[in-house]
C-alpha cells in the first residue's frame, strides 16, 4: 500500500477541460465510469512531443502519478492532485 500526501485536489466532471500546472496525480473517481484523455509534460527538459493518455485506461479509485499538462474529462469524474 502506497501513501499519498496532497495539499490541493481539483475536481473535473463531464465536459470540463484545463492545464494542470503542479500536478503531480490523477484519481479517477470509482464508480462514475471516468473518460477523456490526459496530456503528460515531456520527459527531457525543453521538450516538445508531448504525450496523450486515455483515462478510461486507469483504474478508478487509483491514484495515478504522473506529471500532468492538461486534461479533458469526456464522462464521470477525475481528481487533479497537487
Amino acid at each position: 500500500m502506497s501513501y499519498y500526501k496532497a495539499t490541493a485536489a481539483t475536481q473535473y466532471t463531464t465536459g470540463q477541460s484545463g492545464s494542470v500546472g503542479g500536478a503531480w496525480g490523477i484519481l479517477p473517481a470509482y464508480g462514475t465510469s471516468p473518460a477523456g484523455t490526459i496530456t503528460l509534460q515531456p520527459t527531457t527538459l525543453g521538450g516538445s512531443t508531448f504525450t496523450t493518455m486515455s483515462i478510461a485506461h486507469l483504474s478508478p479509485g487509483e491514484v495515478f502519478v504522473c506529471d500532468i499538462r492538461s486534461i479533458s474529462v469526456s464522462a464521470g469524474t477525475v481528481y487533479v492532485l497537487r
